[in-house]
């Protein structure tokens, strides 16, 4: 198993990201369902407080998704695996400033584990062990400060570059290469990520993946949207907030419906579909990226 810790270090209190990652997340599934394939998506299936959970963490709010992947894993990779492995399911517990995804696969089992662990703190990305992870996993942890600013040998999206935006609402920015040093709000995400892969043959390079274009590029990309959008989400209130989900959660059904997936497609045509992806040469998969 591969353990990797991302200190992301962004232009904003702890309080606003908390807002501004649910309605990214929220506009995220928006965008992505359908765009490159009617068959490819995020649904939300449940959205609810709760009150305990397994890992002893404070009432806070639950949400369970699932991820059909469609088209976006290496051709190499979708070669050797069967179309079941094309969905997703996250659960996740979000006790702000501390949240829990798990992600799960039926047909792999216990032979896959992913989970996104993290603490969100008002400092610089200095605090060690912010997660408190036991001795053990400190030792195999690999720890990484990232300035989204900066290029961090991921390609800077048009309009989405930090060091050219300056918000409207708040009078923040630009944020350029090393602003986190002395930014004025300043907060950071300690999120490790736990990946293992126990397939034959496959164990070393998937977590490798997983690690890197499965999750730390897309996080990358995630918060300098979430950064070039705060003119978007500056202002909103938690009830904002889940009116927007519950609005999203509708939109994204009716999509997957069209598309003969999700919860909401008939039987009729996820045969269709699934006859059709079988058939197909290309069929990709791309580990989820996980944003809470």
């Amino acid at each position: 198993m591969k353990i990797h810790e991302y200190r992301m270090v962004l232009p904003c209190t702890p309080e606003e990201y908390h807002l501004a990652q649910l309605y990214m997340v929220a506009k995220a599934s928006r965008e992505e369902t359908g765009k490159d394939n009617a068959q490819e998506g995020i649904e939300v299936l449940k959205n609810e407080p709760y009150e305990t959970n397994k890992f002893g963490m404070p009432p806070g709010q639950y949400t369970e998704k699932v991820f059909y992947l469609g088209t976006k894993i290496p051709s190499y990779i979708a070669a050797l695996l069967p179309e079941s492995f094309l969905t997703l399911y996250e659960f996740s517990w979000n006790a702000f400033p501390k949240c829990m995804t798990v992600y799960e696969n039926k047909y792999l089992g216990e032979r896959f584990h992913m989970s996104v662990e993290t603490m969100h703190l008002p400092d610089r990305g200095a605090t060690e062990n912010a997660n408190n992870l036991g001795k053990e996993e400190l030792a195999k942890l690999n720890v990484e400060i990232i300035d989204v600013s900066d290029s961090c040998d991921v390609k800077m999206e048009k309009g989405y570059d930090p060091a050219r935006f300056k918000s409207v609402k708040t009078g923040r920015g630009p944020f350029v290469p090393g602003y986190y040093k002395t930014a004025d709000p300043v907060m950071t995400c300690y999120k490790v990520v736990r990946l293992k892969f126990k397939v034959p043959m496959m164990q070393s390079s998937i977590e490798k993946w997983g690690q890197s274009s499965g999750m730390r590029n897309p996080l990358i990309s995630f918060h300098r949207k979430l950064i070039c959008w705060m003119d978007e989400w500056a202002g909103w209130s938690i009830e904002d907030i889940r009116r927007y989900e519950a609005e999203t959660a509708t939109i994204v059904r009716e999509k997957l419906a069209q598309g003969g997936t999700g919860s909401g497609a008939s039987k009729k045509s996820n045969s269709k579909s699934s006859s059709k992806s079988k058939t197909s040469s290309t069929s990709k998969v791309a580990v989820a990226q996980n944003t809470s």
